[in-house]
C-alpha cells in the first residue's frame, strides 16, 4: 500500500538525520539505525562501516555489542520500537538523540496506520457503492477488482457464483496471470460420474481457507479435487453469503512464486474485505432478480393489452366492413359507367381483403360468352370476352358456389407469360341478382404471404350479395346511357358532317390530334404574334408558362400507351380547368404543355395560375382501373424587353425554369429570373472544369465509408463515393456537380474514373495486409452506362490489371437504370454476373416497383434506405417496414446493408431485427483512404463483444 512506502521513506530519512546528529567532530564511527516494521526488523540507515554491526534481531535476543561499542534501545510504552546502534566514540548527545527517534518513529508508525485506515474506509464505502452505480454484473466486477488491487495485490483473483435455476457454477470474473481462461461452467452438486472443483467444495464446506502450496496438494488430492491452472504458492478462498447466510459463491485469491510473500495482514485484510464483497454482490444479484420480475409481470401485461387490441380490432373491422357495404350502396346509386362503378368496388374491396388483382366475370347465356367488364392484374391483360373453359371461373359458374384455393400448385408458364409468377391463392364467389346468376367476382394473389382464407370468403359472399343487384342496376343504366348516346352521337353526325370535312385539315395541321389542343406550330405562330404586340406597344405583357409531366414514361412503360394516351388527354382537361377563356393552351408533344398567359404585368397572377396547375395533378387519375398519380413540374418567365430579343428565347427559359423544378424533387414550380442566367452561366463553366478534372489525378477523389459485420463488430466493406476537390471553389458537393455530369454525358468518365482509383486503393489495401481478401467494395454505377456495350469487357481488364477477386467488386445501382432502360439493363447485368461481378440495389424501398425489379432482375445485395433507419429506434412503420425487407432478403437468398447507422439505438435495434451488415456515421464518416482510423474499426470487434 501508499502509506507503508510512505512511512519507510520518511523513516530512513529521519534516521539518517539522527546518525548524523551522533557522529562527533573528526572521530571516525560506524552506526545503525533499526526499526520494527510490521513484524520484521529493517535497517533504516547506516553511518561509516556498519556492515559488521550486530543486527536489531540479534540486540532483541541480548546479544550486545563489543566493549568498544554500544546500543540503545528505542523504547516506547515499554515496547521496543527500534535500535541505535554503533561502534567507535559517539557524541554526548546520543541519549537525547534516541530519544527524538523514539518518538519519530512513534508518530510516523501512527501516520501510517491511519493512513492505511483511511484508504481502508474509502475502499470499503466505494465497494458498497458499486451497485448502485452499476448497472450489470459485468460492468461492477472489474470495478471491484481494482477496488481489491488498491489494498493488496489481487493480480490473480476470481469470483464464482452460484445459479440457483441451473444447480451450476460460472465465473463472472477471472483474472490470472498464468492461466486467462475461465474454467467451464459446472454442476455445483456432482453424481459419481462428475468431476469436483476446489471452488464448489470450497462453497460447500461453507468457511474460510487459507492453504499453502503443499496443503493444497495435500488437500486435493484427498479429496479427489480438480483445481484449474497452475498450483499457486498460496491459495485463499472465501465463501460469499447473502443476507440470509446462504452461500452465493466464493471469492478467489492466489499467489504465485513471480509475486511477493503474502503477509497475515494481508489474509486478515481479504478475509475481512471479502464480507463487504459478498454484502455487493447480493445487492447486485437481488437487483438483478427483481429487475427479471418487473419484465415477467410486464410481459404479462403485455399479453393482456395484446388480447385487447385484438378485440378492438376485431371490433373495428366490423365497423370497417358495415361502412364499406353502405358505400358500395351508395355507389351503385350514382350515374357512374360500369366500369368506374366496379373500379369503386375494387377500392372499397381492397380495404377488407388483400384484393389487389381482382376481376369481374359477366356470364352471357344467350352468347355463351364471358365478358371481363372490369380486370386489374400486375402482369396479366385479360381479353374482353372469351368462350367458358374449364378454370376456376368456369367452376364457380357450374356449382353457383364460392371456391377457394389457398395453395395453388405450381405449373410452367407459357411463353408469352415468362415473367409472370405463378399463382399463389384464388378466390371467388358467384355474383346473384335474386336467383339469376349473373357472373363472379374473384381475386388472387402472387405473393406467398398473401394467401385467402375462409374468413376473406365470408367477406367476399357479403360484398357479392350486395353488389349483385347494383350490377344489375348499372348494367341497365349503362345500356341506357350507351342508347342515349348513340342516339345523340347520330344526330350530331349528321348536322355537323359537312362541317367537319372543310375544317378538318386545317384543325389537323394546327392541332394535336390526342388531345385536340394546339400543336407547336400553332403555339411558336401565337407567341411570335403576343411578342410583336408587346414590343410595339400594341398587345399587353404576357407571360409563358412551360409544363411537363413527372413519371409519365413510367406509366407509359408499365400500362401500355393507351394508358398514356389517356393520362396526356386528362393531363390537357385539368390544365385548361386553371385557365381564363382567353389564354391560350397548347401541347408541345410528349408530355410537354406550354400557356401563353396574357395580360400579366407582375408576376403574382402568374404564380397563382402555377400553384392551380400544381395543386389540380395532386388529384389521382383512374388508368385501366387503377389510381395513378402524375404530377407536374412548371417553368414560368415573364415577357421582359430588356432581356430578350426574340420570342422563342421566352420558350427556351421557360423550359430551363421548368426543368429546375425537376432538379429541385419535381411537384412545383420556378419562375425564372436573373440568378438563373447566371446559374446557366455556371453550369456551362461547371461542366467545363469537370472535363479537366478528369484529365488529372488530384480532383476527383475516393471516399471511402466502412460497412460493420452487425454480429461481430468486424470490418466487411467499403462503400466509395465521389468527391471534387476544386482548386479555386474547394470541396464540391456531388449533388451540384453530379447532375452536371449526367446531363452532359459526362457521368459514364466519373463512373469509370472513381472505379479505376478504388480498385487501385483496394489492390494496395490487399498488398499491405490491410484488409481481408474477401472485403466487400461498393461502387455507384449510374444509369448511362448500360448504354455502352464495353462495359462488360472494361470491368473485365480493371479486374485483370489490378488482380482482384471480382467477387469482392460490388456495383450499387439505382432504380433509375432499371426505369430508363429495362432491356438492356437485364442483358449488361446478366454480363457482369457471368463476370463475376456482384450488384447491390440502392435505395431499397423508396422507388416505385422495387418488388418487381427483384424479381426480373438478379441482385445480390439490398441497401435499405437511410430514411427508414433514421426512424427505425423511434417509429413503429420504419421499424416494420426494415423487418419486411429483411424477411424480403432473406426469403430471395440475399444479403443486406442498412445505411444511414448514426445513433447506438439504431444499431441495437437493427442487431436485435439481424440486419447482417451495417454503415454509416456512428462508424466512420467517408473518408479519404490516408485519414482512415483502423484503429478505431478494429475496437468495434471488442465493443461488440462487450455486447454481447
Amino acid at each position: 500500500m501508499k502509506s507503508t512506502a510512505d512511512y519507510l521513506s520518511t523513516q530512513q530519512e529521519a534516521a539518517q538525520t539522527a546518525l548524523a546528529l551522533i557522529q562527533p567532530p573528526d572521530e571516525p564511527v560506524a552506526a545503525a539505525v533499526w526499526a520494527l516494521v510490521g513484524t520484521s526488523w529493517q535497517c533504516l540507515a547506516t553511518l561509516g562501516a556498519a556492515d559488521n554491526l550486530t543486527p536489531a534481531a540479534a540486540l532483541a535476543a541480548g546479544r550486545l555489542p563489543g566493549p568498544d561499542g554500544g546500543a540503545l534501545p528505542l523504547v516506547l510504552h515499554d515496547e521496543t520500537i527500534g535500535w541505535l546502534v554503533w561502534r567507535g566514540k559517539v557524541a554526548a548527545n546520543t541519549a537525547a538523540v534516541a530519544t527524538l527517534l523514539t518518538g519519530h518513529l512513534q508518530s510516523a508508525r501512527l501516520h501510517s496506520a491511519q493512513s492505511r485506515s483511511r484508504i481502508m474506509n474509502e475502499t470499503l464505502l466505494e465497494i458498497s457503492q458499486l451497485p448502485g452505480e452499476c448497472a450489470t454484473l459485468d460492468e461492477m466486477l472489474p470495478k471491484l477488482h481494482r477496488l481489491l488491487m488498491r489494498l493488496m495485490d489481487a493480480s490473480n483473483f476470481y469470483i464464482a457464483l452460484y445459479d440457483e435455476q441451473a444447480s451450476s457454477l460460472h465465473y463472472p470474473f477471472y483474472a490470472d496471470q498464468l492461466d486467462p481462461s475461465p474454467p467451464s461452467p459446472e454442476q455445483l452438486f456432482y453424481g459419481e460420474q462428475n468431476e469436483r472443483s476446489l471452488t464448489a467444495w470450497l462453497m460447500r464446506m461453507g468457511k474460510p481457507l487459507v492453504l499453502t502450496r503443499e496443503r493444497l496438494q495435500e488437500v486435493c488430492q484427498q479429496e479427489q479435487l480438480i483445481l484449474h491452472g497452475p498450483v499457486p504458492l498460496l491459495w485463499m478462498g472465501v465463501p460469499l453469503t447473502n443476507a440470509n447466510n446462504t452461500v452465493i459463491g466464493a471469492a478467489v485469491l492466489q499467489f504465485y512464486p513471480s509475486q511477493a510473500a503474502c503477509t497475515s495482514a494481508e489474509q486478515a485484510l481479504f478475509l475481512f474485505v471479502t464480507r463487504h464483497i459478498a454484502y455487493a454482490l447480493d445487492r447486485m444479484l437481488y437487483r438483478s432478480q427483481l429487475e427479471r420480475q418487473v419484465w415477467l409481470r410486464t410481459c404479462e401485461l403485455e399479453g393482456v393489452n395484446a388480447r385487447l387490441r385484438s378485440e378492438i380490432s376485431e371490433r373495428q373491422r366490423a365497423e370497417r366492413f358495415q361502412d364499406v357495404l353502405y358505400r358500395i350502396a351508395d355507389l351503385s346509386n350514382t350515374s357512374l359507367s360500369l366500369e368506374a362503378f366496379l373500379a369503386g368496388v375494387h377500392r372499397l374491396l381492397m380495404e377488407l381483403v388483400a384484393a389487389r388483382n381482382c376481376q369481374v366475370a359477366l356470364y352471357h347465356m344467350d352468347s355463351d360468352l364471358l365478358s371481363f367488364p372490369y380486370c386489374s392484374d400486375d402482369y396479366l391483360q385479360v381479353s374482353k370476352s372469351r368462350r367458358p373453359g374449364k378454370g376456376q371461373l368456369e367452376q364457380v359458374l357450374h356449382s353457383g358456389r364460392p371456391l377457394l384455393l389457398d395453395r395453388l400448385p405450381v405449373v410452367p408458364s407459357l411463353p408469352d407469360e415468362q415473367n409472370v409468377p405463378p399463382m399463389r391463392s384464388w378466390l371467388g364467389v358467384p355474383l346473384y341478382c335474386g336467383h339469376e346468376l349473373l357472373g363472379v367476382l374473384s381475386v388472387h394473389s402472387y405473393q406467398e404471404d398473401v394467401v385467402y382464407s375462409y374468413r376473406d370468403q365470408e367477406v367476399m359472399e357479403f360484398v357479392a350479395n350486395n353488389i349483385g343487384t347494383a350490377l344489375a342496376r348499372v348494367r341497365a343504366m349503362q345500356d341506357l346511357q350507351d342508347a342515349y348516346a348513340e342516339l345523340e352521337e347520330r344526330v350530331r353526325e349528321r348536322t355537323s358532317e359537312l362541317d367537319a370535312v372543310n375544317a378538318q385539315l386545317e384543325f389537323d395541321s394546327l392541332h394535336d390530334p390526342l388531345t385536340k389542343l394546339p400543336n407547336r406550330n400553332y403555339f411558336a405562330k401565337t407567341l411570335r404574334r403576343a411578342w410583336d404586340g408587346y414590343l410595339s406597344g400594341a398587345g399587353a405583357r404576357f407571360s409563358v408558362i412551360f409544363i411537363d409531366l413527372d413519371r409519365f414514361k413510367l406509366v407509359n412503360d408499365t400500362l401500355g400507351h393507351l394508358a398514356g394516351d389517356h393520362l396526356l388527354f386528362e393531363a390537357g382537361a385539368r390544365i385548361r380547368s386553371c385557365l381564363r377563356h382567353y389564354d391560350f393552351l397548347a401541347r408541345l408533344g410528349g408530355d410537354e404543355f406550354a400557356i401563353l398567359l396574357f395580360g400579366t404585368d407582375t408576376l403574382e397572377g402568374c404564380e397563382m395560375i402555377a400553384r392551380r396547375i400544381v395543386s389540380e395533378f395532386e388529384r389521382p387519375v383512374i388508368l385501366a382501373g387503377r389510381e395513378v398519380f402524375s404530377t407536374a413540374s412548371v417553368g414560368v418567365v415573364l415577357a421582359d424587353r430588356d432581356h430578350y430579343q426574340k420570342a422563342e428565347e421566352l420558350l427556351r427559359d421557360a423550359d430551363h425554369a421548368m426543368y429546375c423544378t425537376k432538379q429541385q424533387g419535381r411537384q412545383g414550380y420556378t419562375v425564372f429570373n436573373h440568378q438563373l442566367r447566371i446559374n446557366q452561366a455556371d453550369q456551362l463553366a461547371l461542366e467545363s472544369e469537370l472535363r479537366r478534372a478528369l484529365e488529372v489525378d488530384d480532383q476527383l477523389q475516393p471516399y471511402f465509408q466502412p460497412f460493420i459485420d452487425a454480429r461481430s463488430g468486424e470490418l466487411v466493406g467499403f462503400e466509395s463515393l465521389v468527391r471534387w476537390l476544386h482548386p479555386v471553389r474547394g470541396l464540391i458537393s456531388p449533388a451540384l456537380f453530379l447532375p452536371v455530369a449526367e446531363e452532359s454525358g459526362l457521368i459514364t468518365r466519373v463512373d469509370r474514373y472513381m472505379i479505376n482509383a478504388a480498385c487501385r486503393q483496394l489492390r494496395q489495401w490487399l498488398d499491405e495486409n490491410r484488409v481481408s481478401r474477401d472485403i466487400a467494395l461498393h461502387i455507384n454505377l449510374s444509369s448511362a452506362n448500360f448504354h455502352d456495350p464495353e462495359l462488360v469487357s472494361w470491368m473485365r481488364g480493371i479486374i485483370e490489371a489490378y488482380q482482384l477477386p471480382a467477387a469482392i467488386l460490388h456495383l450499387e445501382i439505382t432504380e433509375s437504370a432499371l426505369i430508363d432502360v429495362p432491356e438492356i439493363a437485364a442483358t449488361v447485368m446478366h454480363a457482369l454476373h457471368e463476370l463475376g461481378v456482384k450488384l447491390a440495389l440502392d435505395d431499397f424501398g423508396t422507388g416505385y416497383s422495387a418488388l418487381s425489379y427483384l424479381h426480373r432482375y438478379r441482385f445480390d445485395v439490398l441497401k435499405i434506405d437511410q430514411s427508414f433507419v433514421f426512424d427505425v429506434d423511434r417509429k413503429e412503420e420504419s421499424a416494420a417496414i426494415v423487418r419486411a425487407i429483411l424477411a424480403l432478403a432473406q426469403a430471395l437468398g440475399l444479403d443486406v446493408v442498412a445505411e444511414g447507422v448514426e445513433t447506438a439505438a439504431q444499431l441495437s435495434r437493427l442487431q436485435e431485427m439481424g440486419c447482417a451488415k451495417l454503415q454509416g456515421y456512428y462508424f466512420s464518416a467517408p473518408m479519404l483512404a490516408h485519414a482512415i482510423d483502423w484503429e478505431r474499426l478494429a475496437r468495434f470487434v471488442q465493443e461488440f463483444r462487450r455486447a454481447a
